[in-house]
């Protein structure tokens, strides 16, 4: 649809990618707003996310993360709202934007790993889904929908993309070793940028386990341990754990 209607031109092609950072840089505003950080302090950490390497370098690619990062955002965002408000609407939300993040990378389904570690986490979450059941079916029923023409799409075509996916975490490519994990983590650090990742090391101490440093951790920490372990067995890339450079950011950024 964009070479039909932009044409195939390098303007045009990376004309989508600056457009969806765009839109990447008003969701992590939002969503730095909803863990009640100042104005100033959400534009500036927004705009420092930004000039990380992790998003400086892919700003030069054009990469279905960028897509898995907004949708993954906006689904983050729902979910606080959900906390405070559960209204059927937000329910309905976080399924579609959830079924969009799949739809970008499969990647995504770490969210509800997350997601369920956080209702574990924090009570009023907890209360929130215990009150609003249907609500819960309604939000299962609505990613469904949503993933419903990819999956279709892929028993149709011998499961394609879903082989793909489970070639890379495939334990019959088992190679046991400690260079992966220290590789993976490594990258992690350039990602972020060593020198964030120093001064939150260094600060470590004075972390408070508040709502809003556990709803971060849930959504970084997991992640980055189920690729760590995975590198151990078989590898990883770099950027498979690109959702919880959002997560981990923000939370250097508080502390």
């Amino acid at each position: 649809a964009h070479i039909f209607l932009f044409g195939s031109s390098f303007f045009s092609l990376k004309m989508f990618p600056l457009l969806v950072y765009f839109f990447v840089f008003f969701t992590f505003y939002r969503l730095c707003l909803e863990l009640n950080l100042s104005k100033n302090n959400s534009v500036v950490c927004s705009i420092s996310f930004l000039s990380i390497p992790a998003v400086s370098v892919s700003s030069f690619l054009i990469s279905t993360d960028l897509l898995l990062l907004l949708f993954w955002g906006l689904a983050m965002i729902v979910v606080l709202k959900i906390r405070t408000n559960n209204s059927l609407i937000n329910f309905i939300l976080l399924g579609g934007l959830l079924g969009l993040a799949f739809l970008a990378k499969y990647a995504a389904i770490y969210f509800f790993l997350s997601f369920l570690i956080l209702v574990f986490l924090d009570k009023s979450m907890l209360l929130a889904i215990k009150k609003n059941k249907i609500h819960l079916f309604v939000f299962i029923l609505t990613f469904m929908l949503v993933v419903f023409p990819n999956i279709y799409w892929n028993f149709n075509n011998a499961w394609v993309t879903i082989s793909h996916t489970a070639d890379n975490t495939n334990l019959q490519n088992l190679n046991l070793n400690f260079y992966e994990p220290l590789k993976f983590l490594i990258s992690q650090i350039f990602m972020l940028g060593f020198v964030l990742c120093l001064s939150f090391v260094y600060v470590f101490r004075s972390l408070r386990l508040d709502f809003e440093n556990k709803f971060l951790l849930s959504f970084s920490l997991p992640i980055i341990l189920i690729i760590v372990v995975e590198s151990f067995l078989v590898r990883a890339n770099a950027n498979w754990a690109a959702p919880a450079l959002i997560s981990l950011f923000i939370l250097m950024y508080r502390v």
